[in-house]
């Protein structure tokens, strides 16, 4: 029998979560959305982004097909890429086409497993420096002591410099420009800005002369989101400026100093594209090392929080994850060795698949593209849910539990490639996962080594869908003594 194509038009539709369309402006409301998502029967479903219409593939199957075997088919988001613009330039994250292409053959030699294997000592000394200035009875945030370690040992890692104490301010300066992309992804001027984008490099592409000069002069000064409110505010210039001041002054350092560094900046500096000769500007190193700086401390110190809750609420896991660090000799895991850190590791998995620090991936298609039987026309939005993929019952079975033994390896290989998506896949895949997968089990495992972190049972936190799933409100927890060795649940509660 001939099979039948389904049109965009007869896919299911998820509700409309008021006048923005299908994912609302609240957090309640877009987490719900994706729950949607992962409750679906169709291989898609549809919704709208306020005018304009919006495929979410719903099985992995279906998003398997939109980033690895048909990701030539789509690009980034335009909207993120202008959101981001200003504080992520034209970094790994947000390029397109034969930028992105070099960008990323530059880069990947950097980020293997063998030549990320120096950093763990730097991972271990941050963390137990942390844990150092602790002190049982103290009361503290985990979440804030987790975004200092990460973007300290990011510091070590980028540059070889102690970043720890610069910390809050940077991270306060993340905050501000990383809430304000999350808050303007809905703004209804981001659709006539993505408009004026195309039609000029549509124009231009057809013109020439002082006409195309003119026209790409517009297209370029609308990849930075001119048209978004708050886009030229105080607060978030003022944000963008102490980021920027601080990895100039890095990097200024670094020209300076004519010994050969091993660091990633380094690296950076130091590296030539193998085929066409070809080194990066200094602006483009500079894009580079803020989208780095940005993905490397904020989505792990965010994931490292919530392991630290999830732990707490199951001390039978705990005090397993606590005997595996102990194994170790007094240094502590200054090293990855995965086999020593096996159930730590799993349990930073899990914690990734509960709270993915990127729920959604947008895309727009380039051509016209069939996916899960239905064929998408150029230009259509599309939005792969990590979110709704690590909760659909078929592939993780009482997908709201906690169990790192989802990852033994007998289980992974039940699940179909698409339903594990907390670094994305295909080509554009997070560079940086082994260098995140290597850094969480490290500084879980040196945390705990150390000491018993208390949190209050009766309180549940709940997720905050900032431009990354951060714990709302912290995670609030109180120093204890490790006692004996050993952790067990407080008899008391």
């Amino acid at each position: 029998m001939l099979q039948v194509m389904a049109g965009f038009d007869d896919l299911p539709r998820i509700p409309d979560a008021g006048w923005l369309g299908s994912f609302g402006r609240t957090t309640k409301e877009r987490l719900q959305m994706q729950r949607h998502i992962a409750a679906a029967s169709a291989p898609m479903v549809r919704g709208r982004i306020l005018h304009l219409p919006l495929a979410l593939p719903a099985t992995p199957e279906a998003c398997h097909e939109v980033l690895v075997t048909k990701a030539k088919s789509f690009e980034k988001s335009p909207g993120l890429r202008v959101l981001l613009h200003d504080l992520g330039g034209q970094g790994l994250f947000t390029s397109e086409g034969e930028l992105w292409r070099r960008q990323r053959r530059l880069m990947a030699p950097i980020f293997t497993p063998a030549a990320l294997a120096q950093f763990a000592a730097a991972m271990q000394t941050t963390a137990q420096r942390s844990a150092d200035a602790m002190h049982p009875g103290q009361s503290i945030d985990l979440a804030h002591e987790t975004t200092r370690i990460a973007m300290t040992v990011v510091g070590s890692a980028l540059f070889g410099v102690d970043t720890f104490d610069e910390a809050d301010a940077l991270g306060a300066a993340m905050t501000t420009a990383l809430g304000w992309v999350n808050g303007a992804i809905a703004s209804p001027a981001l659709a006539p800005h993505i408009l004026v984008l195309d039609t000029t490099r549509r124009l231009a592409a057809r013109s020439r002369g002082r006409l195309r000069r003119v026209l790409q002069r517009i297209h370029d000064g609308f990849e930075s989101p001119v048209l978004v409110p708050g886009s030229r505010s105080r607060a978030l210039r003022a944000a963008v400026a102490v980021v920027d001041q601080r990895i100039q002054e890095m990097i200024d350092e670094r020209r300076r100093d004519s010994v050969e560094r091993t660091d990633l900046l380094g690296r950076l500096l130091a590296t030539r594209d193998a085929d066409e000769g070809v080194m990066m500007t200094d602006k483009q190193v500079r894009d580079e090392v803020v989208t780095l700086f940005v993905a490397g401390h904020e989505t792990t110190a965010t994931s490292l929080a919530w392991a630290m809750y999830l732990l707490a609420r199951h001390p039978d896991v705990l005090e397993k994850v606590v005997a595996e660090a102990d194994a170790f000799a007094n240094a502590g895991p200054d090293r990855f060795e995965p086999e020593q850190l096996a159930l730590t590791t799993r349990v930073f998995r899990e914690t990734l698949r509960l709270y993915p620090p990127l729920t959604l991936f947008p895309r727009r298609s380039l051509e016209e593209v069939e996916i899960a039987g239905t064929m998408l026309p150029p230009r259509t939005l599309v939005f792969v849910s990590a979110y709704a993929q690590h909760r659909r019952v078929d592939a993780w079975p009482d997908p709201d539990r906690f169990d790192p033994d989802r990852f033994l390896p007998a289980e992974e290989a039940k699940r179909p490639k698409g339903s594990y998506l907390p670094f994305s896949a295909g080509p554009r895949f997070c560079i940086g996962m082994h260098f995140a997968m290597m850094e969480g089990p490290i500084v879980l495992a040196t945390l705990l080594r150390s000491h018993r972190f208390e949190i209050d049972p009766a309180r549940e936190i709940v997720e905050d869908d900032f431009a990354t799933l951060r714990p709302r409100g912290g995670v609030p927890a109180v120093v204890r003594a490790r006692a004996s060795g050993s952790v067990r649940p407080d008899p008391t509660r």
